[in-house]
């Protein structure tokens, strides 16, 4: 008899079932650090969760293998060994009493044993420890400053992107949640219209967004596991706080992941890095409505927070030129230019000392350009296309429609952190936001037919330069 004959003989169900065993244990043996996975935990919050879900893991694995072991046993000590031993009735019997008191007792025990770590991180996720608690700041392994410094954020979910807003700092931004890795992070959740859920695996778990109500999550980053990596043979390294977590205000966060990855990568470019997702359908483009949560230094947290509240103070624009003031070196003014439009005011930068009447059209050599012309022209296009309507830049606009833009060109991702932010990206969501994120209100909003100057935009390559370089000049 041949081996093939042996190999025709062999069960099709058996070799799916091998298989399948096969599959499991390979796909068992990749990693785990993925953008958005659970199994990756960088925080206390998240650390609590992923520990509940092994000790589940666990449990599960014991009582699969002692309820099933028991059913082999079982099946092979009482098989019928004889055709006539298969003919016989066994004899009949209505339980053990003993057995069951046991099997109850033990189950009680597995539940005791699961629900009281699970009901520990249940308060653990929703209340932030006490300061003055020594006791559970020392089983957290936490200092009274990290908890004393927290920072609060209030998250609001909108169809289809997410508002954050700094109440302590008074200033609000998009899509990006930037916060010291440092210091614990309060967060309050709302929605203006239906359910979204908060999910930020690697750091604080999820909670729905419900309609009517505030509900609540905190998280604190644990900035040893931010500093380590893992080269492309999956081996572990430590890298330097700056390394891990580069500046975002003077826009080298942002300049290091385009360097490093591709926005399709697997993986983070960098241990600061985390990716969020809305969890709850919310309609047409529910999955493209994600979120960034870049980890900084206190120092660069700082800096990042000064200059959004200087960029969003209305009293530290610039202000109009006037003939009697005399300027120093640096400082900035607004004044007309005639040759990028009529009525149309610029900014302007001192490169010297100009005295009482030295205009920038007088006295050129004092005063200079702070943005190129297609910078000026995009900000005039940004408000004659409907763009100031929806979007609030350079001022806090909780009540927008739109996404808050400013500082816009520092951030990493737009469209709700679905596309990388660059000129190419931005070029092709400006011409076409539909084809990009199907059903977006800024194409499909109120409003927006195919008369809106928005949508004249997809053949206008002038104009969509333009734009492109106003916003992304934002920095």
């Amino acid at each position: 008899m041949t081996i093939t004959h042996h190999i025709s003989k062999i069960s099709p169900k058996l070799v799916l079932i091998v298989n399948t065993i096969f599959l499991a244990l390979l796909s068992s043996c990749s990693r785990v650090d993925h953008k958005q996975s659970a199994l990756d935990p960088k925080g206390l919050v998240s650390q609590n969760q992923y520990d509940i879900f092994m000790l589940s893991v666990w449990i599960t694995i014991f009582l699969f293998c002692a309820v099933g072991g028991c059913l082999l046993y079982v099946l092979w000590k009482y098989r019928a060994k004889s055709k006539e031993e298969a003919m016989e009735v066994p004899e009949q019997m209505h339980g053990n009493s003993k057995v069951e008191t046991t099997l109850i007792l033990v189950s009680a025990v597995i539940l005791v044993i699961l629900a009281v770590p699970t009901l520990q991180g249940v308060v653990l996720m929703n209340r932030v420890p006490d300061p003055n608690d020594t006791a559970t700041l020392e089983k957290l392994k936490l200092d009274k400053s990290q908890i004393e410094d927290a920072i609060t954020v209030n998250v609001t979910g909108k169809r289809f992107f997410w508002v954050f807003e700094y109440p302590q700092y008074g200033i609000v931004t998009a899509n990006e949640l930037v916060f010291p890795a440092s210091k614990a992070v309060r967060v309050n959740l709302r929605t203006e219209d239906v359910i979204h859920s908060f999910w930020l695996p690697k750091l604080a778990g999820k909670m729905d967004l419900m309609p009517g109500q505030e509900n609540f999550l905190w998280f604190i980053a644990d900035e040893d596991k931010i500093r380590k990596g893992i080269d492309p043979d999956g081996n572990p390294y430590n890298v330097d706080a700056k390394v891990a977590m580069p500046s975002v205000f003077n826009g080298e966060m942002r300049e290091t992941i385009f360097t490093k990855q591709a926005f399709t990568d697997e993986f983070e470019a960098v241990g600061g890095l985390f990716y969020g997702q809305c969890a709850e359908y919310c309609g047409n483009s529910h999955a493209y409505m994600s979120f960034r949560a870049l980890a900084q230094t206190d120092e660069d947290f700082d800096k990042w927070v000064l200059k959004f509240r200087n960029a969003q103070n209305p009293n530290l624009q610039p202000s109009a030129y006037m003939s009697e003031s005399k300027y120093s070196k640096g400082d900035i003014v607004t004044f007309s230019d005639s040759t990028i439009g009529e009525n149309v005011t610029r900014e302007y930068r001192a490169v010297k000392v100009a005295n009482k009447g030295q205009t920038p059209s007088t006295q050129p050599k004092s005063w200079e350009k702070v943005h190129s012309d297609d910078y000026e022209k995009g900000k005039i296009l940004f408000g004659t296309q409907g763009c100031a309507q929806c979007h609030a830049i350079n001022k806090t606009g909780l009540g927008a429609k739109g996404p808050n833009l400013t500082l816009f060109g520092l951030r990493t991702s737009l469209a709700a952190g679905w596309m990388r932010n660059d000129e190419e990206s931005l070029d092709k969501w400006l011409r076409n936001s539909n084809e990009v994120k199907f059903g977006n209100l800024m194409w499909n909003g109120e409003g927006v037919d195919d008369r809106h100057p928005l949508r004249q935009l997809e053949d206008d390559d002038e104009k969509v330069s333009q734009l492109v370089t106003y916003l992304l000049g934002l920095k």
